[in-house]
């Protein structure tokens, strides 16, 4: 009988010792992250906070916490932590990423954020979120010609990341190279349809006074998004 009850006592003392174990600063960081795809951000924070006061050099649970905190409109809080990140590791991109989003969104000091993307493209040069960041403040400060390169990074990153459209189509616009940014956005849709890359292309046509190519794809647009192909067909419609 003793036997028999040796195995199932064993495993019971074991299991009670392992919840008994003080959780890690790693374990921590994993509910974090965990609370925040499901939206709990409360308990994010907390489980953020926990994970830092385990390990006061844990830069990725600054970081996290640094998002948490920007998100929230907290800009003081946000800016901070990531700086804390960037004490624990200077070469953090994703530090040195929300340091930009800090200065570009809230500070409106475009320039500081310049410096901490351009930072960040050292570090990660396969990051879409980057060179979109490049690409919008570019063309914030008007300087289209500088933004154009950038875009085409992100999408050569991720063809379907519909921001980087945005801001290309934006930049092909504003220096009138619109021939270039057909051309570009025809390429891209090679690859993957997206609603911004056809409404751009419409307006590069409409800018060339090309109308039949401009109602291609005010007809291809018109079947994923109305909303932008009546944009489109408004932009037709004045055409001589």
């Amino acid at each position: 009988m003793l036997t028999r009850i040796l195995p199932a006592l064993l495993c019971l003392f074991f299991f009670s010792a392992a919840r008994a174990q003080p959780r890690t600063a790693a374990a921590y960081y994993k509910s974090g992250v965990a609370y925040r795809q499901q939206n709990k951000l409360p308990e994010a924070v907390a489980a953020f906070d926990k994970a830092i006061s385990l390990n006061k050099r844990f830069d990725s649970a600054y970081i996290q916490l640094g998002d948490l905190y920007f998100q929230a409109g907290n800009i003081d809080q946000s800016y901070n932590t990531y700086k804390r990140a960037l004490d624990v590791n200077p070469s953090s991109a994703g530090a040195l990423m929300g340091m930009g989003k800090v200065y570009r969104d809230a500070k409106k000091l475009l320039d500081s954020a310049l410096y901490f993307y351009h930072a960040a493209e050292k570090v990660d040069t396969r990051n879409k979120e980057i060179f979109y960041g490049l690409a919008w403040i570019y063309n914030a400060k008007q300087e289209f010609d500088k933004a154009i390169p950038y875009g085409i990074k992100a999408l050569e990153i991720d063809n379907a990341y519909r921001p980087a459209y945005g801001e290309l189509g934006f930049a092909y616009r504003s220096t009138k190279r619109f021939a270039e940014g057909a051309a570009q956005f025809k390429k891209n849709r090679a690859v993957s349809v997206v609603d911004v890359a056809i409404l751009y292309t419409g307006f590069c046509y409409v800018e060339l006074k090309d109308k039949a190519a401009a109602l291609e794809q005010y007809e291809e647009l018109k079947k994923i998004n109305e909303r932008m192909a009546n944009n489109l067909k408004k932009k037709i419609d004045a055409m001589p």
